[in-house]
């Protein structure tokens, strides 16, 4: 009798397998095994079609998917590493070891003269199952992939000579810990290889790189921190974080990585056609990874110099691009900034200002008409000073006025200045002659000089320019024979004898005045 096909059970995931049954086995001969019984499995029994009876192959499928699940809610309950307080990028310097001081300390990003931070890591995520977690800091390089670096890490919490930092703390008491004291120190380029094979005995390699790539590409003066984090949970299992990199960090002094600075300029304007000569102080630059930038909005322009223009790496000469307005009528302040050309690093702009265009910038011009009015100024000045006075330009010079014996008595007559005046005054008047007689008879001594006066004498010449009224008429020697010379010559005598005062009293005249009488 054929009996019913038994309906399929459906059991929860997860509960164990039901017990097997067993069938009526029907006498039959024997035939050989199918190709796919004989394929299957050992301890699993094929199951015809139609049948849904669970078997041991399908308990252990659900068993690792059961298990699956689980690791996945863990890896979904794991806690993550944060770096919440970046490396100051150019804050310290390396140093090496041979220097006999110490490294330094790595600053944080936001660190400041009055507040100092250092670099933090925080974890962030559910802890309750974690009981301690250990974070390991090495050092690697700046670009990818991140290769372990030769350059060592020191401080107190680094073993001595490890080149790592290893800190351990409990999340409960703290989620963030900060990295004091902790500092780079450098490799000298003969023990590079050595710090890298301290490295691999070390198992120090965050991203597996497997040290395949020699240091000849390694940048020397710029590194990165890498924190690996392992935790301990409650039941003594141990998991790893994903390693966690820091910004980089550069050489606080290496030419190729240091902070650039303008220090000064010699000027700070100039024309906007460009092409003025400026001298620049900087910080150490490489001459051939520099260039100098001006900006104003969206008009940007590089200064023109050549290698050759920078000097000892502190100095550099180079001429202001021009402006993008050649026609500007007010000053326009722009942008000055050195640029590293390699990372594309600016230092801290400064202000220039172009100014309007000037076609005598020196003034030129303004100097030589000052000169030339000067020099006219001076040319006058001497011609006034060497010419002769208006009055005197066309007169010649005058002979002494004749003065006949007359008026030669009266100018001796010192001490009758009335009758001299009405004696000149009767000069000049036109008045008749008996008049005139008539004032030089009421002169006293006037009569007795005339009746003295030899009348047959002879008398000077009235209009005779040469006459000395000083010079001595009484004379009988005849000058006949005197050549022109001599007669002058003894003329000239004559007169010097005459002009000196004379000792004999006889000599004088002697005239009295009308008080006297």
């Amino acid at each position: 009798m054929h009996q019913p096909a038994p309906q399929p059970v459906l059991v929860p995931r997860g509960t164990a397998c039901p017990p097997s049954r067993s069938f009526p086995q029907q006498q039959q001969r024997p035939r050989p095994a199918s190709r796919e019984m004989a394929s299957s499995p050992p301890g699993c029994s094929r199951v015809g079609r139609g049948s849904s009876f669970l078997t041991p192959r399908s308990c252990d499928v659900s068993a690792q998917n059961r298990a699956n699940s689980d690791a996945l809610e863990r890896i979904l309950e794991k806690p993550k590493l944060v770096v919440v307080e970046e490396p100051k990028d150019r804050g310290m310097r390396f140093r090496y070891e041979c220097e006999g001081r110490s490294a330094g300390s790595i600053l944080g990003a936001s660190s400041t003269e009055t507040n100092k931070t250092q670099p933090t890591i925080e974890i962030q995520g559910l802890i309750d199952h974690i009981k301690r977690v250990t974070v390991t800091v090495s050092l690697v390089t700046k670009d990818l992939p991140h290769r372990p670096h030769p350059h060592c890490l020191v401080g107190k919490d680094c073993p001595n000579g490890s080149g790592i930092c290893v800190v351990s703390f409990s999340p409960h008491s703290s989620r963030r810990h900060s990295f004091a004291n902790l500092g780079i120190q450098c490799v000298r380029r003969k023990e590079l290889d050595l710090s890298l094979q301290k490295r691999r005995s070390q198992n120090i390699d965050p991203f597996q790189t497997g040290h395949t790539k020699g240091i000849e590409d390694m940048d020397m003066n710029a590194v990165r921190l890498c924190f690996q984090c392992d935790l301990e949970w409650d039941d003594g299992r141990k998991d790893s974080l994903s390693p966690v990199v820091s910004s980089p960090i550069y050489d606080k002094k290496a030419t190729t990585t240091s902070q650039l600075k303008i220090t000064c300029l010699n000027q700070y304007k100039g024309s906007c056609t460009g092409k003025t000569e400026i001298y620049m102080l900087c910080d150490k630059v490489q001459k051939d990874d520099i260039e100098i930038l001006f900006r104003h909005g969206s008009w940007k322009a590089n200064g023109e110099f050549a290698q050759t223009d920078v000097h000892r790496q502190i100095a550099i000469v180079f001429k202001t691009p021009p402006y993008q307005d050649q026609d500007i009528t007010d000053e326009v302040e722009v942008s000055l900034c050195l640029r590293r050309i390699s990372d594309q690093m600016e230092s801290d702009p400064i202000t220039f200002t172009y100014l309007p265009h000037n076609p005598d910038p020196y003034e030129v011009k303004r100097k030589t008409r000052i000169k030339t009015d000067v020099a006219f100024r001076e040319k006058s000045c001497v011609a006034v000073a060497s010419a002769p006075g208006a009055e005197s330009s066309f007169q010649f010079s005058q002979p002494p006025p004749i003065m006949p014996p007359i008026d030669r008595l009266c100018a001796a007559q010192s001490d009758a200045p009335a009758p001299m005046e009405v004696f000149n005054e009767a000069l000049d008047s036109n008045i008749n002659p008996d008049a005139l007689f008539s004032c030089l008879m009421d002169i006293p001594g006037v009569l007795e000089m005339l009746s003295s006066t030899d009348m047959n004498a002879p008398m000077a010449p009235l209009y005779d320019n040469n006459f000395n009224p000083n010079f001595n008429q009484n004379f009988n020697e005849n000058f006949s024979g005197y050549s022109d010379r001599e007669f002058n010559v003894l003329f000239h005598e004559n007169q010097t004898s005459q002009s000196e005062p004379q000792e004999n009293p006889d000599s004088v005249v002697q005239v009295k005045t009308e008080e006297m009488l």
